[in-house]
């Protein structure tokens, strides 16, 4: 049976295996494992035949020995000894001391000097087209530059390799391999920057048989630290001959293992790193630049669109009516364009740029706090809340704790601090709705905070500074029960130092068309069609009273949406608006008043006009059909009339 004795590191032991291929290596799938990095993972092996045991070579990196001569293939005698990298290995027995004495053994020792042999020219040759093939094939910057580093090891037969590259003074290694094609770990500290930088700076190739102890980088730390043996450095230029990157290989073990034709061959794949490495910064300048231009012609595209939308606007603005120009704010959310509302949006207009308190006065349901809304939002304190409270629905004990907030332990109940609606309201409007309804104790407390600007909190001691916008809100006439004594005169004129009174809907009759198409666009529900309405039908809706104002006008259409069908006719209203017609039927009521036709036919047309665009929900074609009269004409009386 064969006998295998290894020696490495000191250590000794004998291997009995009888297998017909034993294989020695690094790789812990043989059935020799060493440790050494000077051998290959399949580094030789060891066949038995009828003739003996047959030692072949692996194709290892740095050779296999046989009593000191460098072999591919030889067949074994007892005693010989096999050299791989460090490690002896001894056939069939160890030589006695005699006899290691008495042999002169050709072989190497750890130190000796080792130049790997080159391949040929004619494999350089066709190595140096296989890469060139595959960078002219290849985009990506980092699998060139592995490709690169991966045949510039093997070519050198070098242990480990980096790509240094140096901008500025600024060392990076974007790749640094071994001769196993893995990447190098931790590759900025292993290698000599001294020697990379000395390189770059220079220009010159850099080759030592043995830094640790060449008198040039003896003393350099790093040479310490690393105790690299076989190194080449070398720079690689772009076409104009400046130095961009250098490439660095050693091996950390032999010495000598680089020489001048290593260096001369080399220079070829130094100038593929250079062309390389310049084609991709090219490539990335190109992609930065088309990126911005990408960016630029983006940004040019927006500032069209947004040149593009502000011009439309300023079309459609030029298109507006005259009376919506006369005020300086848009006031979307009030649907509105009767004469007593242009008032309202003209004196809305000069209230909310004041932080003074705004009374608005008006029945139930002419959107009081609509108004407050629009008070708010379109003044300077819009980024604040908006806190709004009937203090009519609060019950009597609870208002001032509402209002003022309370402590913890004022009442029972209050088991903790919980600030009022004056606080919460801190920086924007407090709206307070119904307030002809307050106590006369409420009245009084109000004034003071108006006055002081403070409140204290039900319970507590400490006042506390508020600072908001009071917006209140009555149906009741407060001037009235001023008289009457139910309320304060002076806190009336703190409330009322600006005001807004609301016209009921049965003033502002020709904004009716306008509120029906507005809750058969909003209130209808989502996928369906909203539904027309007959002129006839919108007449009767304009001549009702309306006592609940916008409110019951606004019921009347959910009605009519739930229970009409496609198009809403007369029969549909309810009974309560068709019994109170105004409008025609009251006119026709009066058979001895006369009145000026030229005058009588112009309103008229201008109702049924608004009447049918509002039915058409603002399509000309639609609402002329519905007048029975052709586009050309409704155009020409729409012009007329100012519509």
């Amino acid at each position: 049976m064969p006998v295998y004795i290894v020696e490495e590191e000191g250590e000794t032991k004998a291997l009995s295996l009888d297998k017909p291929v034993v294989v020695l290596g690094r790789s812990s799938a043989v059935d020799i494992v060493v440790r050494d990095l000077r051998v290959s993972r399949k580094h030789c092996s060891f066949h038995l035949t009828g003739e003996g045991v047959t030692l072949v070579d692996e194709a290892s990196q740095n050779g296999t020995f046989v009593n000191g001569a460098l072999v591919d293939r030889k067949l074994l005698k007892p005693g010989d000894r096999v050299d791989v990298g460090s490690v002896r290995i001894y056939f069939q027995r160890a030589p006695s001391e005699q006899e290691d004495d008495d042999v002169t053994w050709a072989g190497v020792d750890p130190d000796r000097l080792y130049q790997a042999p080159l391949p040929s020219e004619k494999d350089r040759l066709e190595r140096l087209q296989r890469v060139a093939g595959a960078l002219n094939s290849e985009l990506d910057l980092a699998r060139i530059l592995d490709l690169i580093m991966d045949h510039v090891v093997e070519l050198a037969q070098a242990e480990r390799g980096f790509l240094v590259l140096i901008d500025e003074g600024k060392i990076t290694v974007p790749v640094a391999r071994n001769f196993q094609k893995e990447d190098v770990m931790n590759p900025e500290v292993g290698f000599s920057r001294t020697i990379a930088e000395k390189v770059a700076k220079s220009g010159e190739s850099v080759l030592t048989v043995d830094a640790t102890s060449d008198d040039r980088f003896v003393s350099l730390a790093s040479i310490h630290e690393i105790a690299p043996r076989s190194v080449l450095c070398m720079p690689f230029k772009d076409k104009a001959g400046l130095t961009v990157g250098v490439v660095y290989i050693d091996n950390r073990i032999a010495r000598g293992v680089f020489g001048q034709d290593h260096l001369r061959a080399l220079q070829s794949f130094a100038d593929l790193a250079a062309g390389a490495i310049l084609r991709a910064q090219l490539t990335r300048e190109r992609e930065h630049l088309l990126a911005r231009l990408n960016a630029a012609l983006a940004e040019l595209k927006n500032k069209y669109e947004e040149q593009g939308g502000r011009l439309k606007e300023m079309t459609e603005a030029l298109h507006l009516r005259q009376s919506e120009l006369e005020t300086k704010y848009s006031y979307k959310q009030i649907v509105g364009d009767s004469v007593p509302m242009r008032r309202v949006f003209r004196l809305l207009d000069k209230v909310i740029e004041s932080e003074e308190p705004l009374l608005i006065e008006g029945e139930n349901g002419t959107g009081k706090e609509l108004i407050a809304h629009a008070a708010h939002y379109n003044g300077s304190r819009q980024k604040g809340p908006f806190v709004a409270e009937n203090v009519a629905a609060i019950p009597e004990n609870l208002v001032e704790s509402e209002l003022f907030g309370y402590v913890r332990g004022a009442f029972t109940g209050a088991d903790k601090d919980k600030p009022g609606l004056f606080e919460v309201a801190g920086g924007g409007t407090l709206f307070l709705d119904e307030v002809g309804d307050m106590s006369p104790d409420l009245q009084k407390k109000l004034l003071r905070v108006l006055q002081e600007k403070e409140v204290r909190r039900v319970g507590g001691k400490k006042t506390t500074k508020v600072d908001v916008r009071i917006i209140s809100a009555s149906n009741r006439d407060l001037r009235a029960l001023v008289e009457e004594g139910e309320f304060r005169e002076d806190l009336y004129y703190r409330l009322r130092v600006l005001a807004i009174s609301l016209p009921p809907l049965r003033e502002r009759q020709g904004d009716i068309p306008l509120l029906v198409a507005h809750f058969l666009r909003t209130l209808t529900p989502s996928g369906h069609k909203p539904k027309q309405i007959t002129p006839r039908a919108m007449s009767v809706l304009e001549g009702a009273e309306w006592a609940g104002n916008i409110r019951e006008l606004e019921n009347e259409v959910k009605r009519l949406i739930a229970v009409a069908g496609e198009v809403i006719h007369e029969e549909d209203l309810s009974d309560a608006v068709r019994r109170g017609p105004r409008g025609v039927a009251a006119t026709s009521g009066q058979p001895d008043v006369v009145h000026d036709l030229d005058k009588l036919v112009r309103q008229v047309e201008i109702d049924e006009i608004r009447k049918a665009l509002a039915v058409a929900q603002g399509n000309k074609t639609k609402a002329a059909e519905l007048l029975g009269i052709s586009r050309f004409t409704l155009q020409r009386k729409m012009e007329k009339y100012s519509l």
